[in-house]
């Protein structure tokens, strides 16, 4: 059932030409896995090539059948990222980002690439060499707030490994983790330059890493741009994401964007007036931007609430 109602929300949300399309991309991929017997397939992303993984549930898979995912933090990124930039991308995954950052910022930019999966960063190097991104610094690791090592629980989707199996992704985990280790975004600055922009999917470690970069903030060694993806259920008393962000208010940061989670909870934060997108047709549901977001109806979004998908912070 769970099938048939998939392929009812693909027509509702796309249409009947889209869901052929998903059909056909999904017919070609089982054909490299079961008869030429290959794990990956290559397929044109936007303005550049990836190698993706047939056996991955996740971003892998809906690459696979859409060719594209998360537009609204795509349509951010876009708006913000200029030729000459420094960009941290921290949880690179297999490089879906780190190659639309890349192709943003230039040759003259430069980019730093943290992924702590074994299995994601062969990839994300496999994406890098296959677009002839050869001097890009990539580090196997993770971001958190204190250098260290730490238990990372391994999950069955490539994009939903985290430090933290508490919330809706428990269900994902597959029961195996590693010891990883951990950098703050401090230290990877004296290493590789100030960050211009901070990109982060972490799977509710944002709060560690925004922790741990807050000090260097306050001190003016760092200023940079931020955009995260929000984990509402990996937040709570002991892991407390809204003093962060009041901390990061009061130190001159604003929530420049935010992207609404769907199409129910744009209908809420309407009713708030700020000034808003057009409707963004990803992922199976239809989010808005707004801009210039107070910072106690951001934090009630991002924390409280729920509705918020994508963030971006800057300076005021």
């Amino acid at each position: 059932m769970a099938k048939f109602r998939n392929v009812f929300v693909i027509i509702n949300e796309h249409g009947v030409l889209i869901l052929l399309k998903a059909i056909f991309n999904l017919c070609h991929a089982s054909f490299i896995k079961y008869i030429i017997r290959d794990k990956y397939i290559c397929k044109k992303i936007f303005n550049y090539k990836m190698y993706l993984d047939l056996n991955d549930p996740g971003i892998s898979r809906s690459l696979i059948l859409f060719g594209k995912r998360e537009i609204d933090h795509k349509i951010i990124l876009e708006k913000v990222l200029k030729p000459s930039m420094t960009v941290f991308d921290i949880g690179a995954n297999i490089g879906y980002y780190a190659l639309m950052e890349l192709k943003l910022i230039g040759t003259s930019g430069k980019l730093l690439a943290i992924e702590p999966s074994p299995n994601n960063i062969d990839l994300l190097n496999r994406n890098l060499l296959l677009n002839n991104f050869t001097d890009i610094d990539v580090v196997n690791g993770a971001v958190s707030n204190v250098t260290s090592t730490r238990e990372f629980f391994l999950s069955d989707f490539s994009n939903l490994n985290t430090f933290h199996n508490i919330g809706t992704g428990v269900k994902h985990l597959s029961g195996k983790k590693i010891e990883v280790k951990t950098y703050t975004v401090p230290e990877l600055a004296k290493r590789f330059g100030a960050p211009d922009l901070i990109r982060m999917d972490v799977e509710g470690h944002e709060v560690e890493v925004l922790n741990g970069m807050i000090g260097a903030i306050s001190e003016n060694t760092i200023n940079p741009m931020i955009i995260f993806e929000t984990h509402l259920t990996r937040y709570n008393k002991e892991h407390d994401m809204e003093s962060v962000l009041r901390r990061l208010f009061n130190l001159g940061y604003k929530t420049k964007f935010l992207a609404s989670s769907s199409e129910r909870k744009s209908n809420i934060i309407n009713q708030m007036n700020y000034k808003k997108s057009e409707p963004i047709q990803t992922d199976g549901v239809i989010r808005r931007i707004y801009e210039d977001i107070n910072d106690d109806d951001a934090i009630e979004l991002i924390c409280h609430k729920g509705g918020a998908r994508t963030i971006f912070l800057t300076s005021r």
